[in-house]
């Protein structure tokens, strides 16, 4: 089934202006008009509510185009258009007359209302309410102005990464070590090759570039990408700072406290304090013993962090014979990709098809779009579920890392289910002129880890848009990819998903087997950073001080307690682009949610049957269909049928 029409990306610059300049007018009128209007009903007040739909649709699909797009002129065009979607949607969320309106329409209906309804009023009146619209107009206007300054420091951040256009011009001899396959799709000029801080050649480089120099030289490149010209790190600065006058105003003592009072799984910054600090202990020890490993076996005093990559790397060859280089070679996508899918088709009871596309539906040509079909026993043949794009090669101006974007949200309309689009953006592994494309384990993961995403953003029952996919609290939305994850180290779906590019032939079980090995080692290492990232994040939001706190040298000092590694110099803060873009005081939730994902995982694990049919759509029926209708919490209750606890989680720290 081809895709809603509604469904386009054919803009040029000046449509993108004209157009945002269009929906925000009517968009204004709205507004206007919604003040004065009387409801004689429920069901004209929400058909009035939601009639918005569609100019939120066009609206996202503009924004869409800053992240992906080939042309640097419409993708300015799609940040100037977020500007003014930002800057508008503000002001009107401190209207109080909006405001009023909206909670004596609550009030003239709440007895009529069922589950849904009631949460998606209380969910309206509450975000009002959390941005301040209570207090006297003097803080109001405060806030307003805090918020307009906030979002235009984010976007600029957020921009900025994608323009990053960093790189090195390196000598064959500086670059030995790299296959001539990957050397083979590099910018070269008179002798020299062109690096990138795009992952695929930070990752090609730090683990098998033979020159050390070359390691450190990328590393310091990397870990300073919008530092310079753009200067992130001023930006997230002012931001840290107008989040702390934005959180005075509103009578919280901090900016982490107010975050975590509103839609999140963690009640308080001290629960999430205890949560971490309960981790810290068993990550230091785990990571002081891989640093120990690694020093005696390469004899070395130190270990430092560009050295990292290259020194796990040959370790896991010489004692683990983990070879990745020859595992990369049963992952090539053309078959990886339809045996990922047939994954989901079959524990979910799906089916997933590829479906050709128009010009105008694609901002690139080698991007694939597939819709998703119910197949479930009972439910109606070749029933639409929601269609999905792959965007999965970097090119410059793109989105630098991996993620899920929403393109088309779900909703009911008329009683008809409208269906949803996403898009999975990441910086897949290239073709060269002597193999297809060869994904690496870790892009094998990711991969699984994107298409949960996917799936949960696809999959929702929800009546409103507001509850529509991953719309669910901020410490839960990874949950559903990080059990995924678990997957890639089970033999019968390596089995399923691996084909050697040129035999066809499946993971053999000793390589399986020290997949399976390597999959904890040096978990220490990986743990310790995520709790410097989280612990950073939540120590440069809960600063209440008068003096202001250095975000650069705040990161570093943190990175210098915590971690056994010695470290470049880097600015952290110019790069980390979760604190600018929606994980501000949450970037703790990334392992907060491993603990349900441990548990998700656990429940095919414990059936003996990793593609288990019933426990699969039990898992769609009580987390992925429910969308945000119900607490994380509560979606884990009625999925265990217990209350959630972190024992499987804890296990590997054993």
């Amino acid at each position: 089934m081809n895709l809603p029409e509604s469904i386009h990306f054919d803009f040029n610059e000046t449509e993108i202006s004209s157009k945002t300049k269009t929906i925000l007018t009517d968009y204004d009128q709205w507004y206007h008009e919604f003040i004065d209007l009387s409801f004689s009903s429920k069901d004209l007040f929400f058909q009035y509510y939601e009639q918005t739909n569609n100019w939120d649709l066009e609206l996202d699909l503009m924004d869409f185009m800053q992240y992906v797009h080939p042309n640097e002129h419409i993708r300015k065009a799609s940040v100037e258009s977020a500007k003014s979607v930002a800057d508008f949607a503000n002001k009107w969320s401190y209207n109080v007359d909006i405001y009023k309106k909206t909670v004596s329409l609550y009030e003239q209906f709440k007895s009529e209302l069922d589950e849904e309804e009631t949460l998606y009023m209380t969910k309206i009146l509450a975000s009002y309410k959390h941005k301040g619209i209570h207090l006297a107009k003097e803080s109001r206007d405060q806030l307003e102005t805090i918020q307009q300054e906030l979002s235009e420091l984010q976007i600029n951040y957020s921009n900025n990464l994608n323009e990053v256009k960093d790189a090195l011009w390196l000598t064959r001899d500086e670059l030995d070590g790299l296959d001539t396959g990957f050397l083979s799709n590099l910018e070269q000029n008179e002798g020299v090759y062109k690096i990138l801080t795009q992952y695929d050649h930070v990752h090609q480089v730090l683990n098998y570039c033979h020159v050390e120099n070359t390691r450190k030289q990328l590393s310091i490149l990397f870990m300073n990408r919008g530092k310079e010209p753009f200067q992130n790190h001023t930006l997230l600065q002012k931001s840290v700072l107008l989040r702390q006058k934005q959180a005075t105003l509103l009578n919280y003592p901090h900016y982490a406290e107010y975050v975590l009072s509103h839609e999140r799984m963690a009640q308080s910054t001290q629960q999430v304090d205890d949560f971490l600090i309960s981790l810290l202990d068993k990550t230091k020890k785990k990571a002081d013993h891989d640093i120990q490993v690694l020093k005696q076996y390469f004899k070395k005093d130190q270990i430092e962090s560009w050295n990292q990559a290259y020194y796990k790397n040959i370790y896991k060859k010489d004692v683990l014979s983990y070879d990745e280089k020859l595992i990369q070679t049963y992952f090539p996508l053309e078959t990886l990709l339809p045996n990922l899918l047939g994954t989901f088709e079959e524990i979910f009871s799906l089916q997933v098809k590829e479906i050709p596309l128009d010009a105008h539906q694609t901002w690139e040509s080698s991007v694939k779009c597939y819709g998703v079909y119910d197949n479930q026993e009972g439910e109606k043949e070749n029933y639409l579920i929601g269609h999905f794009y792959l965007d999965l090669y970097p090119r410059e101006g793109k989105y630098g890392h991996a993620a899920a974007f929403t393109n088309k949200l779900a909703y009911m309309k008329d009683g008809v289910r409208s269906t949803p689009v996403s898009s999975m953006v990441c910086n897949f592994t290239r073709a060269s002129k002597e193999r297809p494309a060869l994904l690496t384990f870790n892009e094998v993961e990711t991969f699984f880890h994107e298409l949960g995403h996917i799936f949960h953003q696809l999959l929702s029952k929800n009546k409103f848009s507001v509850f529509s996919g991953t719309n669910v609290e901020c410490d839960f939305v990874e949950c559903p990819s990080q059990a995924l994850e678990n997957w890639c180290y089970e033999v019968d779906f390596l089995k399923r998903i691996s084909s050697h590019y040129e035999t066809g032939e499946t993971l053999p079980m000793s390589m399986i087997e020290k997949i399976k090995q390597n999959k904890d080692l040096f978990i220490g290492l990986h743990y310790i950073r995520q709790l410097q990232f989280a612990l950073y994040d939540l120590k440069l939001h809960k600063f209440n001080g008068i003096e202001e706190m250095d975000v650069e040298t705040t990161y570093n000092n943190i990175q210098n307690e915590l971690s056994p590694l010695v470290h470049c110099e880097g600015c952290m803060a110019a790069n980390f682009g979760h604190l600018m873009g929606g994980y501000q005081s949450g970037y703790y939730g990334y392992i907060w949610s491993e603990v349900y994902a441990a548990e998700v995982f656990q429940l095919f694990k414990e059936s003996g049957d990793l593609f288990n049919k019933d426990i699969g759509l039990h898992y769609r029926k009580c987390i992925l269909e429910r969308g945000g209708t119900q607490t994380g919490f509560k979606m884990m209750e009625n999925l265990l049928r217990r209350a959630p606890n972190s024992k499987m989680f804890l296990k590997k720290f054993d």
